[in-house]
């Protein structure tokens, strides 16, 4: 499986684009259990037709439009896995894709009234998206998938009683390091700073790299520290500063560092491991002590959509356990379909990531991304650790 991944990967390099991009971590909590979490019958949602009776799917013009992450069904890998159920139903009415950079970049267009059928933010974004008012619940009764997602992830898409998120995908963040070149003193976030390792570091440039450092330093909340707490991460990210090589922005520039051997150590989500070890089999995905960072995913429904049926049909395609399998071994994401085999999934993937363990995404173990009330302030600081 790994060594298909390549052919992939360098495409989307040469395209310099990534599938977090310069995503912000923030954003609401993610709870317990993951692909062993217990199920729930399928609860219909409330979305109807605001002004009267609406289309059948036969009506329906049935192109989608949607905004979503580059890799994810836009045919940059060469197929449409993850919508392969909708593809062999509608033949004919393959989606257009607009592609994403980052999280923000979408919901800015939004807020300036452009629109598509489905978009696919991340959770730190649901609140904001919900506040918009351009987006209607989901009728989850529609989505034959939805009885076998995660109920505790999918809890995080709703808001004002309706499922307006149906949350897909879900990722960590951690330190990754060769582990032939590489001696942790401990399982720590404090190996991006170990002095031993000197420009052959890699920070992601965000801000959560004070929310990381928080975590090292013992900050009772690190998603909403005060002036004097952010001025203390900012001094301590200063001094260590001079022992990183580069902070990557896109994630195909930190995967080529780590191939060309330019670093041996950085803050990387989970498809930076997965893309690199079939190069360096060495490559260790840590769990540190203070915890790893987590993020999801999840698709939204315009309120204007002219495709409601042929909407659902494609997230119920996106929703079955094959595509979940898929980007498990593809991207070394989560999904929030419970039935993936994971016994088709290679031995290290699952235990890397402790997918047969329900409490994998529980506090203190991880830390979910989270609403920052102060963005702003934590960039004010961020940029400030960078002009040093």
């Amino acid at each position: 499986m790994v060594n298909d991944i390549d052919p992939v990967l360098d495409r989307i390099l040469r395209q310099q684009l990534s599938r977090r991009g310069a995503l912000k971590l923030s954003g609401a909590a993610v709870g317990a259990a993951v692909l062993a979490a217990c199920r729930r019958a399928t609860e219909p949602g409330i979305g109807g037709s605001p002004g009267g009776a609406r289309p059948t799917l036969e009506a329906e013009p049935g192109t989608l439009e949607i905004y979503d992450w580059t890799g994810y069904g836009d045919g940059s890998y060469g197929d449409q896995v993850l919508w392969k159920q909708y593809r062999r139903k509608f033949p004919d009415q393959a989606p257009n894709f607009t592609t994403a950079f980052d999280d923000d970049k979408g919901f800015t267009k939004a807020a300036a009234g452009q629109t598509w059928d489905i978009t696919h933010p991340c959770a730190y974004r649901f609140p904001d998206w919900v506040d918009l008012d351009v987006l209607q619940p989901w009728d989850t009764s529609l989505i034959s998938n939805f009885a076998d997602l995660n109920p505790a992830l999918e809890e995080v898409g709703r808001a004002d009683g309706g499922q307006y998120f149906i949350v897909a995908d879900w990722g960590f963040a951690a330190p990754m390091y060769r582990s032939s070149l590489v001696e942790p003193r401990q399982d720590s976030w404090d190996l991006l700073w170990d002095e031993r390792y000197a420009g052959k570091i890699s920070w992601w440039d965000s801000v959560n790299m004070l929310v990381v450092a928080a975590y090292y330093n013992g900050v009772s909340d690190p998603w909403n520290m005060t002036d004097g707490e952010l001025a203390q991460q900012r001094d301590f990210l200063v001094d260590k500063k001079p022992l990183v090589r580069t902070m990557w922005q896109d994630e195909p520039e930190l995967i080529q560092l780590v191939k060309q051997e330019e670093v041996v150590i950085a803050y990387a989500w989970t498809s930076a491991w997965n893309w690199t070890r079939a190069k360096h089999p060495d490559m260790v995905y840590m769990e540190p002590k203070e915890g790893r960072t987590s993020w999801s995913c999840g698709f939204a429904l315009f309120k204007d959509t002219p495709n409601y049926y042929h909407a659902h049909e494609y997230v119920d395609a996106w929703m079955s356990a094959q595509s979940g399998l898929w980007l498990l071994q593809n991207y070394a994401y989560g999904h929030t379909n419970t039935r993936v085999d994971l016994s088709k999934l290679s031995r290290d993937v699952v235990e890397t990531f402790s997918l047969n363990d329900p409490a994998v995404l529980e506090e203190p173990r991880t830390h979910p991304e989270r609403h920052i009330p102060r963005r702003d302030t934590y960039s004010e600081f961020w940029s400030e650790v960078k002009a040093a």
